[in-house]
């Protein structure tokens, strides 16, 4: 089989894996499927509803004058419903208009400011509009992308990871939440209450920006899969917390073992201070996240009682090892300066 035979059963074969559907939707459809709870806005998955009203008023003002609507992208589960995984903020933003936004109340019945061609927006909610401009807006139809829940997961991840249908792109633990929701939420539920551990949110201190991209559900993964995963270990560490995350959503008994292994290290930690993870630089350093979380989960029952300043001369040698700072650096995130981390954790923790 020659090079295009061989790229043409591929790229079959990989369309074939892909189940998705496509349908044309009004805005006042998709709000009465919102009410019947038949479509879900869930933002442990999804970026929070956090346009401007500058925003919010371009996106109604591009509706009233007829601008076509970039297409919404939703993820069907076993039942039929979906959830919405691309575009949070328009849809929001139209539902909010029309006062039906749940639980975001202080959302609700907006004001909108001066539109970029029409400066007569200002000061108006949508109860100020006549009745023939809100049935303009209910009436806008949207292209609705359908992923069904049973399509092969790989692929899944990649379309929801290319996509960019005009605003910022997700992050990979959002693309990850809202592909293995479909599957379990009780997985994406252990990492955002791990997440919000006021321990470990003290010890990394993250930014608001990485509050909302979720950067501190893709820690917690992270350390689960390189405390139960590293066996299995792919040539990307992003990579590799996908496909562990794909075999631990459906395991509830894993789930619970994660739970304890997580919460003992950082109770463990806690008493360090926010340095243990930091290093000259005073910057947090996932290198040093992964050594440490590795060597104190691996070697517990040796540390729990050990006194604080003891743990803190432990990680010190860490971060004073040459083995240690030969496996950070450039390429931190290949698989040979992870498994180079791994054994440097043996080495001074073991």
């Amino acid at each position: 089989m020659n090079k295009i035979e061989k790229l043409e059963k591929r790229l079959e074969k990989t369309r074939n894996s892909l189940n998705t559907d496509r349908l044309d939707m009004s805005f006042g459809e998709i709000m009465s499927m919102y009410e019947r709870a038949e479509i879900i806005i869930d933002p442990d998955f999804q970026r929070l509803f956090r346009w401007d009203t500058y925003q919010k008023t371009r996106f109604i003002e591009s509706i009233l004058i007829g601008i076509p609507v970039p297409p919404i992208f939703v993820a069907e589960d076993e039942d039929g419903r979906w959830e919405l995984v691309d575009g949070l903020q328009r849809i929001s933003t139209v539902f909010s208009f029309f006062g039906v936004l749940k639980d975001t109340k202080d959302k609700n019945n907006w004001v909108m400011c001066k539109g970029d061609l029409t400066e007569e927006l200002e000061h108006l909610a949508c109860k100020d509009l006549p009745l023939k401009f809100q049935l303009n807006i209910k009436r806008a139809t949207c292209r609705i992308e359908i992923i069904k829940w049973n399509s092969a997961f790989d692929m899944r991840y990649e379309l929801f990871n290319r996509l960019n249908t005009g605003g910022s792109e997700l992050t990979d633990q959002e693309i990850r939440n809202a592909i293995f929701r479909g599957v379990s939420k009780e997985f994406n539920i252990f990492l955002r209450d791990c997440a919000k551990n006021d321990k470990f949110v003290q010890l990394i201190q993250p930014t608001e920006r990485q509050l909302e991209q979720l950067y501190m559900d893709e820690l917690v993964l992270r350390f689960c899969s390189l405390t139960d995963g590293q066996d299995e270990l792919s040539e990307n560490i992003s990579q590799h917390m996908t496909n562990y995350m794909k075999k631990a959503v459906s395991d509830d008994e894993r789930i619970f073992h994660l739970k304890n292994s997580f919460e003992n290290m950082i109770n463990l930690l806690h008493p360090v201070g926010r340095d243990v993870f930091r290093g000259s630089n005073n910057v947090f350093s996932t290198s040093l996240y992964d050594c440490v979380s590795i060597g104190i989960t691996k070697y517990y029952q040796k540390y729990k009682d050990l006194r604080t300043d003891e743990l803190i001369a432990k990680v010190n040698q860490l971060k004073e090892s040459q083995s240690f700072k030969k496996a950070s650096g450039s390429a931190s995130a290949s698989k040979s300066r992870i498994l180079k981390r791994i054994e440097v954790a043996d080495e001074i923790f073991g």
